[in-house]
């Protein structure tokens, strides 16, 4: 190998190094400023290539607060021109793990899958805690890609053993909805597992947090004659007995 070769290889080797040592501290500010005010960056340690900080994360709803963000750097994508990493976050009820990549346009979302109790959820989603929401949420996805304006991808949300504070039947059962995102708005699908509440609709997601849905909630089983107080809260009764849901958020 020729000199000129060997020193280019070596200043590339240098420049590496030194991005792997950068202390996490330092690049803490440029991470906050990449992400337009989504995420704040407290007790960074480490480094870039494998640290760990406290951040708080911008959501729809409002502001949640990680205890631990671990990162751990994926060199081998940069040979797609984007830079990756392994991203682990606990909080109290809440763990996630994803791989969370930047591109020059936009930003990639892979093997999403968090779990979190539907009580921790009520700090990111405050509308939601009048009805004081139990039970389990976990969220999962191949891929999630945007750039601000456009979203695509797959995602599922199961809210399983579901129950609020306003009924005092419990559970009222497992429900999922299921996003499809191809452009500046996503489709959603929601369905009950099972359980007495039956719950079914769809709508349409738009960017940053525009929900338009529609659909029905009913009674069945042995309870059906109980879940009428929360029947009631949910939307007017129609002729065939099951209640009319419609939400709209602005």
């Amino acid at each position: 190998m020729r000199l000129p070769a060997l020193a280019a290889l070596g200043i590339a080797a240098y420049a590496a190094f030194l991005v792997a040592t950068l202390p996490a501290r330092v690049a803490a500010p440029q991470i906050e400023s990449l992400s337009k005010g989504g995420i704040a960056i407290d007790d960074a340690d480490g480094t870039v290539w494998h640290g760990s900080a406290r951040a708080v994360v911008a959501t729809p709803g409002g502001r949640l607060a990680l205890d631990r963000v671990e990162w751990r750097f994926k060199p081998s994508r940069l040979v797609a021109g984007k830079l990756a990493y392994d991203v682990a976050a606990t909080a109290p009820g809440v763990h996630a793990r994803l791989e969370a990549a930047r591109s020059p346009s936009r930003w990639e979302f892979g093997a999403i899958d968090a779990r979190a109790s539907a009580e921790a959820l009520v700090a990111a989603v405050p509308w939601i805690s009048a009805w004081r929401p139990e039970g389990a949420v976990a969220i999962t996805s191949p891929a999630l890609a945007t750039d601000g304006n456009d979203l695509h991808g797959e995602a599922r949300v199961e809210w399983r053993g579901a129950a609020v504070g306003l009924s005092e039947v419990k559970p009222l059962g497992t429900y999922r909805a299921d996003l499809r995102a191809g452009g500046p708005g996503a489709a959603i699908a929601l369905s009950t597992v099972d359980g007495p509440l039956r719950l079914s609709g769809k709508g349409t997601l738009t960017l940053p947090a525009r929900l338009e849905f529609s659909g029905e909630a009913r009674a069945e089983g042995p309870n059906a004659a109980a879940l009428e107080p929360l029947l009631n809260l949910l939307g007017p009764r129609r002729p065939d007995g099951a209640r009319a849901l419609r939400w709209i958020s602005r």
